[in-house]
């Protein structure tokens, strides 16, 4: 046997048996393995930056914890009716003699809308004011006889009871007539006519229909379970598909007395303005009962770093050091939510660069010029800048 044979690396070294590649791959996973060691052990002597190794600073963006006011919000749909309505409708028998208003015209309360031929009844009307007439001078010729005792007070009194008898007939004449006639009991707006001039009508025929909107009603439910903090006197927003990006303001009129028993929700009314005219009855509307007003400190919903049940936020000190506080949340609106403890006013909350930071790690604040040649992030606060 030669000497080389007899010496085999590959028999006293078998590491000298791998291929390059295998090599190639043992340096790899070293060099990964010193990387991590550099990457979350704290280096001695210096300030940790978790991520970036000693030396480097973490970039974050961050917003102030603000105080705004808050309210809690209960959400419903509802439907408007007009503060007063009613269908307007013949009373008697007759033909339309004249109509004084036209399709969707304002009119004012007392002001006549339809009237209706009444003849007869004005001439029944003419026949008792003559009788009124004719009992109040005998009644007054009675009495200058009972002056000179020449007519008892039995025939004054059983006169004066000619003259109240006469005076109720005439009013019920009165009455008959009036009812030929069609006032608006109150101011409002009229819809179309449903009759036309010279047309037989009965009681109960429909001529118009006459809505106050000035103000309207908004009824609508929520559910038992927010009966308790339900009173008159909240305030709504409401909302229309009609007008997009308009809302409409009002305040609740009343709770009613009881729970559906089907549905388990109470029925509220509100009371919206609606001067304008720009709000119908019948109009679908979105509702938010506001209530329990505050002023409570908010901060982006994006800050919020959940773990189980608990909330945590990262702050930034005046030193430009993470800090992360548990913090207790409160209702929510579209992107924000209220913090009710763990935040003071003007706090820095992290909002971007939370996900590689660590409690007491040097930060670097970024702002909107740090940002040109990145990914867009949401910017709310440069107040202080790295």
């Amino acid at each position: 046997m030669s000497w080389g044979r007899a010496f085999d690396p590959g028999r006293w070294f078998p590491i000298m048996t791998l291929t390059k590649k295998g090599l190639f791959l043992a340096l790899i996973v070293s060099a990964g393995a010193v990387a991590l060691w550099f990457l979350f052990i704290p280096v001695s002597g210096g300030v940790q930056a978790p991520g970036f190794g000693a030396g480097r600073l973490q970039p974050v963006y961050v917003v102030p914890a603000r105080g705004e006011m808050f309210a809690d919000r209960i959400e419903a749909i509802g439907t408007l009716s007009a503060n007063e309505s009613i269908t307007v409708t013949a009373k008697a028998q007759g033909i339309i003699r004249s109509i004084n208003f036209e399709d969707g015209a304002s009119v004012r309360e007392n002001e006549q809308i339809v009237s209706i031929a009444a003849a007869e009844e004005d001439a029944r009307l003419n026949v008792e004011l003559a009788n009124l007439e004719e009992q109040r001078k005998t009644l007054g010729r009675i009495i200058d006889l009972a002056k000179s005792n020449n007519v008892s007070q039995a025939r004054v009194d059983e006169q004066m009871a000619t003259v109240k008898r006469a005076e109720a007939n005439v009013d019920a004449a009165r009455a008959r007539v009036s009812d030929f006639n069609i006032w608006a009991p109150f101011s409002g707006v009229l819809g179309t006519r449903k009759v036309s001039l010279g047309a037989l009508v009965n009681p109960g025929t429909i001529i118009t229909t006459l809505d106050d909107i000035s103000v309207v009603k908004l009824d609508f439910a929520v559910p038992e379970t927010f009966l308790s903090s339900l009173q008159p006197g909240l305030d709504i927003e409401a909302i229309s598909r009609t007008y997009p990006g308009t809302v409409f303001k009002g305040k609740v009129s009343s709770v009613d007395s009881r729970v559906d028993p089907v549905t388990r929700s109470v029925d509220i009314r509100a009371i919206i303005s609606n001067e304008a005219g720009r709000l119908r009855p019948g109009m679908l509307m979105i509702v938010d009962m506001v209530n329990n007003h505050r002023k409570s400190l908010i901060i982006p919903e994006q800050a919020l770093m959940p773990d189980g049940i608990k909330k945590f936020v990262y702050v930034v000190n005046g030193e430009d050091i993470a800090e992360r506080r548990e913090v207790i949340i409160g209702t929510r609106r579209p992107g924000f939510v209220e913090i009710s403890s763990g935040l003071s006013e003007g706090d820095l909350v992290v909002t971007e660069g939370t996900m590689l930071l660590r409690p007491g790690a040097s930060v670097r604040i970024m702002t909107n010029g740090d940002a040109e040649n990145s990914a867009p992030a949401i910017v709310e606060d440069q107040s202080r800048q790295g």
